[in-house]
Formats: C-alpha cells, structure tokens, sequence
C-alpha cells in the first residue's frame, strides 16, 4: 500500500514500512529533503545500492526498508516536509514514538515543535512530562514538570513502559524534591495557621475572642490545597476562605488608613487574629513562602548540568 500523501511524481526513493506483510506501507520521498534533515538517511543513502537491488513496481524507484510503523513515519514527514501542516498531537504514546524515532535518526530540527507539544500535556502528565525531559535532555520542560508535580502523581503513568526510559538517579531526585518541598510546606503553613504554633496569639488582646477553631478549619484546607497544586498563589488561598465556616466576629478597631495594614510593626501593638485583614496577610504570606521555597528547591534540585540522562 502506498501512502495516499507522500506520492509526489518527482520523489526518488520510496520508504517502505512495516514489519507485517499486510501492515507495510510506501512513501515516495526524496533523498535531497530527507538528507538535509537527517544526517542518518545522508549516510545511508550515500552508500553505493546493490545492483540488484528491489525496485518499487509502479515507480521503478528503489525501495529503502525500515522499522519504524507507517503513522509514526508519516508523522515525522509531515514536521520536516516544507509546506506541510505539522500533525496534531493529543497521545502521549504518540509523542513518546516520535521522540524516539527523531532521535534514532538524529532530526532535531523538530526537536523544538515537539517540546512545545509536551508541555501541552502539564499539568495533568507531569510525570510522564519528567521522565521523557529527562530522557532527551530537556532541561525547561524537566523543571517545569517538576514544579507541578505533587506526591499523588507518582500512582499515574500512561505507559508502565516509559519508566524503562529514566534513569534510577533522575527517578530518585524528584522523589526527594517532592517530599521535601511537601514537608516544608507544612512546616510553613503549621507556623502561620495552626493553633499549637500560635499558641496565645489565636485569642484576641481585646475582645477576647478566641480563633482557635477557625485556624484549625484554615489551616487543614490551605495544608490540601497546597498539597494538591504546589504552585498556589495569593488569590488560590483566599479562594479557600470560601471553603470553611466564617470565623466570630472580631473586634472593631478604630479606622484606619490602607498604609497601616501593610507596615511590618503596627506601632500600638493592635493584634486581633479575626480580622480579615490579619488572616488574608497570613495567606499571602504562606503564598509567597511557599513560591519562594519551592524555586530554591528547583534550582537544587535541577540546576545546571542535570538536564541530560
């Protein structure tokens, strides 16, 4: 069978595919395109054919054997071909087969295409993500899954065969990032929000009021939405103010201009941890902690000189 695309009249050489007999396709191609994306194919064409060697019936072109499944080739075609609209990829399976065989036949010219389909896959695929960055050396989008990546994504592969594809060590490394950047979240968190750390701060100098309670309620949901997306922000964590019980009313200071709620040290001492304001600067804080932690970790991890397997 012919490929219904790759059939143009002045191609000279044809690609036959398959391993089964009824499963072998043909593409009619030229040497001059494919040499230039691939120094593999210039070398192979460039030794001497074989006299006898077997010529494409309809074309009497000769005819090159190779591997590689008729779509996975068709696919490659379509990114080095000019004027040909690259393919849309959607599996990661696919993009796994293309991956490797433009490594095997060293066309990296599309290379840059199909690392921007991988980070397509982020976050939901972040750990299929790491692993294939890590087998081609991929050190952006090696970080980038790494930053999203959470302790319940280890459960999930699209292949239990791509583990075959990373090293143990790289393996290893993320494991450890993602446990200590979860254990100094909580760590982080329990200093803003949990009641044992406050310890007399929970209990209002002037009404008296105690937020006990509604720290621990704070404090449990923050810990889950830090958990399930380690890159949440500000405007996440006061989304989670939605998500509990509202706290007791606090006292009502005297007004007071916007300057006052942002300065490090309030000048009479004014504490009341049921004020909005007060618990909205602990979740802003948390987010920037948390941001902050998690780039030192990144770069310790993943610094420069860990990009290849």
């Amino acid at each position: 069978m012919t490929s219904a695309f790759f059939t143009t009249n002045d191609g000279d050489i044809v690609l036959r595919t398959g391993t089964e007999p009824d499963s072998k396709q043909d593409f009619r191609v030229h040497k001059f395109i494919l040499s230039l994306a691939s120094p593999v194919f210039k070398d192979m064409f460039a030794f001497p054919q074989p006299p006898d060697q077997t010529l494409h019936a309809q074309h009497q072109l000769p005819i090159v054997d190779i591997p590689d499944p008729p779509k996975v080739l068709d696919m490659i075609l379509r990114f080095i071909y000019p004027g040909v609209e690259p393919p849309k990829i959607t599996e990661p399976q696919t993009l796994t087969a293309l991956l490797l065989t433009a490594d095997k036949y060293n066309i990296t010219s599309i290379y840059p295409a199909l690392r921007e389909n991988l980070k397509t896959f982020l976050p939901l695929r972040s750990l299929w993500v790491y692993i294939i960055a890590c087998r081609f050396g991929f050190l952006e989008e090696k970080k980038q899954a790494a930053k999203l990546m959470t302790s319940s994504g280890f459960l999930y592969l699209s292949d239990p065969g791509d583990i075959q594809l990373i090293s143990s060590t790289d393996l290893f490394r993320l494991v450890q990032f993602v446990q200590e950047r979860e254990y100094d979240g909580r760590i982080r968190i329990e200093s803003h929000l949990d009641p044992l750390y406050l310890e007399n701060t929970t209990s209002c100098e002037h009404c008296e009021k105690d937020a006990q309670d509604y720290y621990y309620y704070l404090e449990k949901e923050v810990e889950r939405a830090f958990v399930t997306d380690p890159c949440v922000g500000s405007k996440d964590l006061f989304a989670v103010l939605d998500r509990i019980p509202d706290p007791p009313p606090g006292c009502d200071p005297l007004p007071r201009s916007g300057d006052w709620y942002y300065q490090v040290e309030d000048q009479d001492g004014f504490r009341c941890p049921l004020q909005p304001m007060t618990i909205r600067r602990k979740l802003a804080d948390i987010a920037e902690g948390l941001c902050r932690r998690n780039e030192e970790l990144l770069q310790r991890f993943f610094g420069k000189g860990t990009g290849n397997v």
